[in-house]
């Protein structure tokens, strides 16, 4: 069963790229988007700091934004392709899903759904961190937070 709670988060400066899809492309492009910022790093001289990450907002009835990277341990100029972007600190809501990826849709939605219960105000920005890597996918984590407005 699926735990809930609220959480204070501090601001976190990332490197991203980004691109707009609908939900149903990202299993299929996120791989590639990690790819560009990680190709990025080799040569950049910053050094990243946490798990990868993957940004959610600007939703609309096309699709939505969807920005991946990771933490970086400082602020730098951004490319065509890879941005620095500092997401804020502040309130949101948690849950942190075990097991396949192909899960996390339905893990967001029980949070938005924890979150309308207790008529929670959303600002329209959802994320995933991710825990490590491993081949046993029921093993896999994934921290997913909703921005409280």
């Amino acid at each position: 069963m699926a735990e809930y709670e609220f959480v204070t988060l501090d601001a976190v400066t990332l490197a991203l790229t980004e691109a707009f899809m609908k939900q149903s492309e990202i299993p299929t492009r996120i791989l590639g988007m990690f790819d560009i910022v990680y190709g990025w790093l080799r040569q950049s001289g910053i050094q990243k700091t946490g798990h990868n990450y993957a940004l959610y907002d600007q939703f609309s009835a096309h699709g939505m934004r969807m920005r991946v990277g990771f933490p970086v341990a400082q602020q730098f100029l951004g490319t065509t392709q890879v941005h620095c972007v500092e997401l804020l600190g502040g309130k949101a809501a948690h849950t942190m899903h075990r097991g396949s990826y192909s899960g996390l849709p339905t893990a967001h939605s029980k949070l938005r759904d924890w979150c309308t219960q207790r008529s929670l105000p959303l600002a329209g920005e959802s994320w995933e961190i991710y825990g490590d890597w491993t081949d046993d996918e029921s093993q896999l984590t994934t921290d997913i937070y909703i921005r409280l407005g």
